[in-house]
């Protein structure tokens, strides 16, 4: 008994569907895995406990499977109000969507909201209300069940784990969370809790966590991108072996295409377009990447030996479902044997850059649309300015330029590499293939 008393439990969460890759299978669980007076619960939903039980369960790890609830009437104003007490670019322009939209009359209540926002009692009260007024012990079971020591939620703005965090200040169980993205603050709008400890990636997220959700510098840990730990650490597979697979030809330049899902702009016909003006280009080959999310409209276009591949790695309907865990040493190997990366406004430009890649956005339409329906609003989000002020990625115009710069970098892979390296430094912090072991130092550091 007194043995079993000496063990230590700690609730981590996988609800947001690419946390598998981003801290699951990283040396974070590795290391804590060492640590036999600690149990680690991984929470994740019902769907998922079979496939992470195989992936991740064993030893000290027990993966238990979550019936997630689904969010009341109440709780879905509150997540409205709360989106709306953010004033930064992302969500002026869901507002100008949302007029758009025909939603026109809640404009003045939105527009009132985000002003109210930038007043911290407002925002504490807010936070207030919401704790101890709408849900937060729908989860009490789990925590009556294993007597944590420590809660770390994975993503502090994913609805599942903003309850289970609320539970687990009511139930005065230490909370660690963190910034999943380097673009959540941005854009997810007003935290709902504050946690005791907060991670997060980088310098920038950590500034902005200070600006925008309440956090003193002290209670921002930053520990790098855990996931990129594999991305400068790992043997790639070679160049001849990854592209024979695809069809592809070793010995040609390859560029990279990441097509723009229809979940950001439907119907557009741009992924065509800029298809037709690359294969143009003489001895060199597409890798057309799909997204993880949606469709891409593609028409009826099919691989050609040695010009066009397509890779798949399967598309889900939401970034709940959708997993890379297994998938995401597949995607370092097809970007670090690119010679230029062109996408849409990704999380994939940092990937690229992180094996020095070049990359090209698309910033026009393949026809003539309305700037909110447009790709174009994309980069005009506070994520993506700042990417661009670094320097490190060409934004094209139209189809000219986008062909310009591919055939610049095709030909100078060097140029612009001072920008990139302002890149890594800004969202990667450090690449030294530590971060995971930095977070899970922290883990162990806050459990009481």
């Amino acid at each position: 008994m007194a043995e079993e008393q000496k063990i230590k439990t700690v609730f981590i969460t996988s609800f947001f569907g690419l946390i598998g890759r981003n801290i699951l299978a990283t040396n974070t669980l590795k290391a804590l895995r060492n640590h036999q007076d600690l149990r680690i619960v991984i929470l994740t939903a019902e769907n998922k406990q079979v496939q992470y039980q195989k992936i991740f369960g064993g030893g000290n790890v027990i993966v238990e499977g979550v019936k997630v609830l689904p969010e009341n009437w109440i709780d879905g104003i509150a997540r409205v109000f709360f989106n709306n007490f953010s004033d930064t670019a992302a969500w002026r322009i869901h507002r100008l969507i949302s007029r758009k939209q025909g939603r026109w009359f809640l404009a003045p209540i939105y527009w009132l909201v985000s002003k109210l926002g930038h007043w911290y009692f407002v925002r504490k009260l807010a936070r207030w209300v919401d704790f101890y007024f709408l849900s937060h012990h729908r989860y009490a079971d789990y925590f009556y069940k294993y007597r944590p020591s420590l809660f770390f939620a994975t993503d502090v703005f994913h609805p599942v784990d903003v309850d289970f965090i609320k539970t687990a200040k009511l139930l005065k169980v230490r909370t660690l969370g963190m910034v999943r993205s380097w673009d959540n603050i941005t854009t997810k709008g007003l935290n709902r809790v504050v946690v005791d400890r907060l991670v997060v990636n980088t310098k920038n997220i950590q500034d902005e966590a200070v600006q925008y959700n309440d956090y003193s510098l002290d209670d921002v840990a930053i520990v790098g991108v855990p996931h990129y730990d594999d991305y400068v650490v790992a043997r790639r597979n070679s160049r001849e072996e990854v592209l024979k697979k695809l069809g592809l030809d070793f010995r040609k330049k390859t560029i990279f295409f990441a097509p723009p899902s229809d979940i950001y702009s439907e119907n557009n016909p741009i992924s065509i377009q800029v298809i037709r003006a690359l294969s143009k280009l003489d001895g060199v080959q597409l890798l057309i990447r799909l997204y993880i999310v949606g469709k891409a409209s593609l028409g009826d276009l099919q691989p050609i030996p040695g010009r066009i591949a397509i890779d798949d790695p399967g598309s889900s309907d939401s970034f709940t479902d959708v997993d890379l865990t297994a998938g995401d040493s597949h995607l370092a190997d097809l970007l670090y044997h690119s010679d230029v990366v062109v996408s849409f406004a990704s999380t994939l430009a940092v990937d690229a850059v992180v094996f020095n890649r070049p990359v090209v956005f698309i910033g026009f339409d393949g026809d003539s649309r309305a700037y909110w329906k447009s790709l174009r609003r994309f980069y005009d989000y506070d994520h993506q300015q700042n990417i661009l002020k670094t320097g490190g990625v060409k934004l094209a115009k139209n189809i000219e330029e986008l062909v310009g710069d591919v055939k610049k970098y095709l030909d100078n892979p060097s140029l612009d590499e001072a920008g990139r390296k302002k890149i890594i430094e800004e969202r990667c912090w450090k690449l030294d293939g530590k971060s995971g072991e930095r977070l899970a130092n922290i883990i162990l550091d806050n459990l009481e």
